[in-house]
């Protein structure tokens, strides 16, 4: 037997139990002061973070249109679809004898087409344990969010849901894509006016609170309100739509046409610098912008800098009359070829022409002429000069990503002037180009150019507008109409021939360059074919700029392949604005219009060229070619709708087909030179 407690010994473990009971309330009491008074706030606002949190719901942006009012960039209020995958499973009471009714996988069959997802993947997001909220797909479109909505409505499918929210939306998909850009799934503008102009564009942010289960799965709310549309501000482009959608089907024709790598264009006002229409390519529809290659968003217009080539002889020449150098009448002696250090420099076809004054040496882009040129105008001269015309710098154009291209300084080496003065060893951007040569057609002004209109408030009031801005005056009137003067006879007699519209006085240059390699050096095979001109030449409208970045097959110049990207857009835009066809035939002759000096020199007549017969049965009859040059040949055969394949260099001493022989239009005729 267990022996029995004293009493002392009794209240001795009865006080010790009420200590330790006294002790353990006093530390419950404590804690619970501490959590309370102490902690109490902290605890409440990490409890309510648990259970609740933000919602944060974009508001629309605003507008983008073009010149006129038509829309290019709009919000569309639609809806993120989502699930609560325990509804989707219907409950039944425990003496009901029916199963309960499953939805997932018929919803996932249904739906599957629609949101252009697998049902598997569908059907895994449905199944999701003890979830009560799951994303199946942010930013659908108007017509997936109304036929979904049939969907659930005539399956009767439960647990699918809708939160509203806004989306961007482009009505006419890829024109001027690269010139609106895009906006993400933040709402931040990523590329093009839709970044130029975030903070202009962008609606407010709308915050809610949201409830959420112990699971941390979302609880469906029916109080989730839509965000209204705030009255922001319309963004006005200077883009001309219809003019945008002539330019950029002309420029996909031609990217087929060839299989291009790229190409940009651009059409300018180049008295007030305002961007008609803009187009690069590869292109991308911004509505689904994340399904193209990042290089398709690149506006090639304003960030890729390429070797001119002869479209920027116009420029070199302006440069030469403004020093005083050369008049359109000096002589010039061409063999073929320049020695320059220990660089020897040809001209596009070995030909020599003799004597020939500054204005065919521009008529007919000749290397020699334009380099002895270079030589008199000097280095230092060479870099102000193009300078002034803006190369080497930012034109300040009102769109992200533009570059500033690549210059020569004062101290270049002689052949670096040589390649200098025939648009080799720079690189200069489209838009350069394109603003350089608006100041020929202009009368001298180096205008700033800009693709945003205006501004205006919801209520009316005008919040910016663009204007014509004069960077600075660089050439004087007499230089610009006497270089107008040349590079319209480059159209009506040299070598772009195929820009000519019948009817209109159209001034420009063609160019072809062979395009760098990364690695150094030239890629052989590969060129840029340019075209750079205006319209009319004597009171220009529109000055134009196509790209054509490595045309594939043999056809490659300039001359074949964006001369008549220019002419079949004008053309068009002509007839769309009512621009009456010239009475007078080209400019007047350059005494009449500027008797600025005597004529130095006389040039050797050009030799007799064969002819292409065409016979009354269509066919065409070849001429003899013998001892004719690449240069002649070509001309001849393109305007008799034949195509060349020239083998060697120098003069033609073997033809196929034979003289004589007839053939059919658009055929090849391969001649040997030597």
């Amino acid at each position: 037997m267990r022996p029995k407690l004293s009493f002392n010994e009794c209240r001795q473990r009865y006080a010790l139990i009420c200590v330790l009971v006294c002790l353990a309330c006093l530390a419950i009491f404590l804690r619970y002061g501490w959590l309370q008074l102490v902690r109490g706030s902290a605890l409440k606002k990490q409890a309510a973070e648990y259970a609740t949190n933000n919602v944060v719901t974009h508001h629309p942006r605003g507008k983008i249109v073009d010149r006129d009012g038509a829309e290019l960039a709009i919000s569309v209020m639609t809806g993120a679809l989502y699930a609560d995958p325990e509804a989707m499973v219907e409950k039944v009471g425990a003496r009901s004898s029916k199963p309960p009714r499953d939805v997932r996988a018929e919803a996932a069959r249904l739906l599957a087409p629609v949101l252009e997802m697998s049902e598997a993947r569908l059907l895994a997001k449905f199944s999701v344990p003890e979830s009560r909220f799951q994303w199946i797909k942010r930013m659908i479109t108007p017509r997936e969010y109304k036929e979904i909505r049939r969907i659930i409505k005539e399956n009767n499918l439960p647990g699918l849901h809708f939160e509203p929210e806004s989306k961007r939306f482009y009505p006419k998909k890829k024109a001027a894509a690269q010139v609106l850009g895009f906006v993400g799934w933040d709402d931040e503008g990523k590329s093009g006016i839709e970044l130029q102009l975030d903070k202009e564009l962008k609606g407010r942010k709308t915050k809610q609170r949201q409830s959420f289960d112990s699971h941390q799965s979302r609880i469906y709310d029916e109080g989730v309100k839509a965000p209204v549309e705030d009255k922001l501000p319309t963004v006005y482009l200077t883009i001309d739509s219809p003019m945008q959608f002539v330019l950029e089907e002309a420029v996909d024709n031609a990217m087929r046409q060839y299989s291009a790598a790229g190409a940009a264009a651009v059409i300018m006002d180049p008295y007030t610098g305002e961007i008609l229409a803009m187009a690069s390519r590869p292109t991308f529809d911004p509505n689904e912008y994340d399904e193209y290659p990042i290089e398709s968003w690149n506006n090639k217009v304003v960030s890729f800098i390429y070797e001119p080539g002869s479209v920027f002889k116009p420029i070199v020449g302006a440069i030469g009359l403004t020093n005083g150098v050369v008049t359109p009448y000096t002589d010039f002696n061409d063999k073929g070829y320049i020695k320059i250090a220990d660089r020897i420099f040809r001209n596009w076809d070995n030909e020599g022409l003799g004597h020939l004054s500054f204005t065919d040496v521009i008529k007919f882009s000749n290397n020699v002429g334009m380099i002895q040129l270079g030589q008199r105008i000097g280095k230092k001269a060479m870099v102000e000069g193009a300078k002034s015309f803006g190369f080497g710098k930012e034109t300040g154009v009102d769109l992200p990503g533009e570059e500033s291209g690549i210059l020569y300084d004062k101290n270049m080496w002689d052949p670096d002037l040589a390649s200098f003065s025939i648009g080799q060893g720079i690189a200069v951007t489209p838009l350069q180009e394109l603003r350089a040569i608006c100041a020929i057609a202009n009368g001298g002004e180096l205008v700033k150019p800009y693709v945003v209109k205006k501004i205006v408030d919801a209520d009316g009031t005008v919040l910016r507008e663009g204007k014509k801005e004069v960077v600075r005056n660089v050439i004087t009137e007499s230089v610009a109409l006497q270089m107008r003067g040349m590079m319209e006879k480059v159209v009506s007699e040299g070598g772009g021939k195929r820009a000519s519209i019948k009817g209109y006085r159209i001034a420009g240059k063609t160019g072809t360059a062979e395009k760098l390699d990364p690695n150094g050096g030239y890629t052989p095979g590969k060129y840029i074919a340019s075209f750079v001109g205006f319209v009319p030449a004597d009171k220009p409208k529109y000055a134009m700029l196509v790209m054509v970045d490595t045309p594939k097959g043999d056809r490659f110049y300039g001359s074949q392949v964006s001369a008549p990207i220019f002419r079949d857009v004008l053309q068009q835009i002509l007839v769309l604005k009512g621009i009456q066809p010239s009475n007078k035939e080209g400019l007047p002759s350059l005494d009449e219009m500027h008797k600025l000096s005597q004529k130095l020199g006389s040039y050797e007549a050009p030799m007799p060229r064969p002819k292409v017969q065409t016979l009354k049965n269509g066919k065409l009859k070849l001429p003899d070619f013998k001892g004719v040059s690449i240069r002649r040949a070509t001309e001849v055969l393109e305007q008799g709708k034949l195509r060349l394949r020239p083998y060697g260099e120098g003069k033609a001493y073997q033809q196929k087909p034979l003289p004589g022989t007839e053939v059919e239009p658009n055929s090849t005729v391969e001649i040997w030179f030597n």
